[in-house]
């Protein structure tokens, strides 16, 4: 089983829109620029539709959103057209005729000239790009514009694996290097771990618990090792079942 977050647990469901809604409106206070490093698919229409939400009751204050992702929009485009997938509370939101991911503040850059554009659009503003670790896309060029102003923040909202630019800034590296240029990190870095796609702790062990027979042998994978040996841990602990972590080289016989 996986194990990307075997040693965390995240925010509440119920809670990431309230964290969404301070980190607007502190960075709104301060004059600055919210950039936040989206997965195109599924994090950015996730992204989108609380946002819609938080707009729509006037829980944040009116500010222009830049969505900077080809694919994202493109993307988002195509949930539109089939909500037949949607849950209850999404599906009688569209039906009252209200948009599902879009409100009159958001822009849409799809081009390359609309993506430089939003450099000489006043501020504050919001700019939601890829990629979401921040190891390549159009966000890069945001990070070097407003990375090192303190009025600024960098919201994180993805799992950001070891080596990436994300992981550097999430561990509070205060210089970095982004697109061949030397960054003082001055912005407030932030994070809401509840966007993840991926399961937390408590989760991992609770889909375990569920089982109608608890298995006889657990491997640990597709995490770090920390994390992969926190979560072994937890489940032989918790459960009493045998798990372990694979090494490097190891063959198993499953």
């Amino acid at each position: 089983m996986e194990s990307t977050y075997g040693d965390r647990v995240h925010e509440q469901l119920t809670t990431r829109g309230e964290e969404l809604r301070r980190a607007i409106g502190d960075t709104v206070k301060r004059g600055g620029v919210l950039i936040i490093p989206a997965f195109a698919i599924e994090r950015t229409q996730e992204l989108l539709f609380e946002l819609t939400k938080l707009i729509d009751s006037n829980q944040v204050p009116k500010v222009d959103v830049y969505l900077d992702s080809p694919l994202a929009i493109k993307a988002s485009d195509i949930m539109v057209q089939y909500p037949q997938y949607y849950n209850q509370g999404t599906m009688e939101r569209f039906k009252t005729g209200n948009d599902v991911f879009s409100f009159p503040e958001l822009h849409r850059t799809l081009s390359r000239d609309e993506s430089k554009s939003i450099n000489e659009a006043p501020w504050p503003k919001v700019i939601i790009a890829g990629s979401g670790m921040m190891n390549g896309g159009r966000i890069l060029h945001h990070l070097v514009r407003y990375l090192s102003d303190p009025k600024s923040t960098v919201l994180i909202i993805g799992y950001q694996a070891a080596g990436t630019l994300g992981r550097r800034l999430y561990t509070g590296e205060k210089n970095v290097d982004v697109l061949d240029q030397r960054i003082n990190v001055r912005a407030k870095i932030a994070s809401i771990g509840a966007y993840s796609a991926h399961a937390d702790q408590k989760q991992l062990v609770n889909w375990i618990r569920t089982a109608e027979k608890l298995p006889g042998q657990i491997y640990c994978t597709h995490g770090e090792e920390s994390a992969s040996a926190a979560l072994a841990s937890r489940l032989s602990e918790e459960l009493g079942v045998h798990a372990d972590v694979p090494r490097f080289e190891q063959t198993l016989t499953i």
